[in-house]
């Protein structure tokens, strides 16, 4: 076996104000998993069709899908997993015998319930050790019950669950990714300079237990990171490859003040010339300022940043870590040094009051360069899982598909909240200020929205536009 399929699963549906991927409507980067896998697959022939970037059809996803050997499938999250049902579902009927692996967080913790949905194989928690000795197995027919971190089938209904596979323990170690397996030319960031973006990991996971994160709890609470001069190695690599733009995939960025200083100084030695954006938290800026101001200068200009609320009742609850006034001077420090502010907001949470979800809005407005809320949703894995599940009416279940107005139908009210607020955020005069007057960074990221999300209704078709609840009852039909 040579020759594999990896899927970035094919954008069936889409939402409205924002996409099931969010990196859609902002821009996008390439998923950088399976750079890695296929740097850890030697010998193999993989080509990637990343759904989210690129318009491919079906029919193309049957033909690539029938010339291969397995087939690849990310599923990251609630938020995707309809579009990575779908596309499990389409080969299963158009590429029968075709070996389906799936991995990623979503997998991880639904292992057993990708399995029932067609799924071969489930590749749980870091793939690279795992998918090597999986491919070697089906090649020789097996077998796959001492294949650690493995997860699968044996016909129908019997499913099986290896033991899991240790954490790798030096990031040094892993093979290097191979970024050749991405079209340069789908990929944009909006950060004001020229060109082409991908995706680099310095660390892995987050110390952190945040009740709400799942992120975290796969990782078991640790955060694992590569030196600065295995960093150093693989930005070289990018920049010769003709990548201006570096989406920084770290769940906790930052979160070690002296290595991060150590990149930033190499980057800026090196003159790399890199604009990069990346997840931060409050309480990291506000901890180290100067490790902030360098990663500016060495070209931070794009910071998601975990606000969540401004309530400090609900950010205790959270075990969040920090407070409302460590929040206000985050935002104060990335603006002072030229960093636009993306920031992710929760609303609906558990017990929150109808004066801390208003506030939330408000605060979403104004601390943020552009807003990304979202509806709190337990995630299975979670702390929050069992404490929502045990407080409220769940006729969602198991919030396998994402939606949380089935979830906790008493959060109808919240959803007509957030429509309301990005349709009036939207076109409000201030956002096109933005556009038209903005700093470079804001000129770039409004344009950058404003044309996706015009293309994006351009696009339109019944079956983009569908409600995902509509689209499981056709796929349930």
């Amino acid at each position: 076996m040579k020759k594999l399929l990896m899927l970035q699963p094919l954008r069936v549906y889409k939402r409205w104000p924002m996409p099931d991927d969010f990196t859609g409507l902002l821009g996008n980067s390439p998923t950088l998993a399976f750079a890695q896998l296929k740097g850890a697959l030697k010998g193999y022939d993989c080509e990637f069709m990343d759904g989210l970037a690129g318009d491919y059809s079906l029919a193309e996803l049957t033909r690539r899908a029938r010339g291969a050997d397995a087939v690849l499938i990310n599923a990251h999250s609630s938020i995707g997993a309809l579009n990575s049902e779908f596309s499990v579902r389409h080969i299963l009927e158009n590429a029968p015998g075709v070996p389906i692996i799936m991995g990623g967080h979503h997998a991880t913790v639904y292992d057993y319930e990708w399995l029932g949905r067609g799924a071969h194989f489930v590749v749980r928690n870091e793939g690279e050790g795992t998918i090597v000795e999986l491919m070697q197995a089906i090649e020789k027919g097996g077998p796959y019950g001492d294949i650690k971190g493995l997860s699968w089938r044996d016909g129908e209904r019997n499913f099986h669950r290896n033991p899991g596979r240790e954490l790798i323990k030096n990031l040094d170690d892993l093979p290097m990714p191979d970024w050749s397996i991405y079209n340069p030319k789908l990929y944009y960031l909006p950060l004001a300079n020229k060109g082409y973006s991908t995706t680099v990991e310095t660390s892995r996971g987050c110390m952190h237990r945040c009740r709400f994160c799942a992120a975290s709890e796969m990782w078991g609470h640790t955060q694992r990171f590569k030196s600065p001069e295995r960093v150093l190695e693989e930005l070289r690599i990018v920049k010769k490859m003709g990548f201006t733009k570096i989406w920084f995939s770290d769940d906790n960025f930052g979160a070690d003040p002296e290595r991060y200083m150590k990149i930033y100084e190499g980057m800026i030695r090196e003159n790399m010339g890199f604009h990069f954006a990346s997840f931060l938290r409050c309480d990291t800026v506000t901890r180290s300022p100067e490790a902030m101001k360098l990663a500016c200068r060495a070209g931070l200009r794009g910071a998601l940043l975990g606000i969540e609320t401004p309530s400090d009742r609900i950010l205790k609850d959270f075990a969040k870590a920090n407070t409302h006034e460590t929040t206000v001077k985050a935002v104060a420090l990335l603006r002072e040094y030229g960093a636009f502010i993306a920031g992710f907001m929760m609303v609906g949470y558990l017990d929150e009051t109808q004066a801390e979800t208003d506030a939330a809005f408000r605060a979403s407005d104004e601390l943020t360069d552009y807003p990304i809320i979202s509806i709190f949703e337990p995630r299975k894995g979670t702390e929050d899982f069992a404490r929502a599940s045990g407080a409220h009416d769940t006729p969602g279940g198991d919030m396998f598909y994402h939606n949380t107005v089935k979830f906790i139908p008493s959060k109808l009210h919240v959803l007509k909240q957030y429509r309301d607020f990005y349709r009036n955020y939207m076109i409000h005069p201030k956002q096109l200020r933005k556009l038209l007057l903005g700093t470079p960074v804001q000129k770039d990221w409004y344009r950058t929205m404003y044309w996706n999300m015009a293309r994006s209704v351009l696009s339109a078709t019944p079956a983009k536009l569908a409600h995902p609840w509509d689209m499981v009852r056709v796929v349930y039909k």
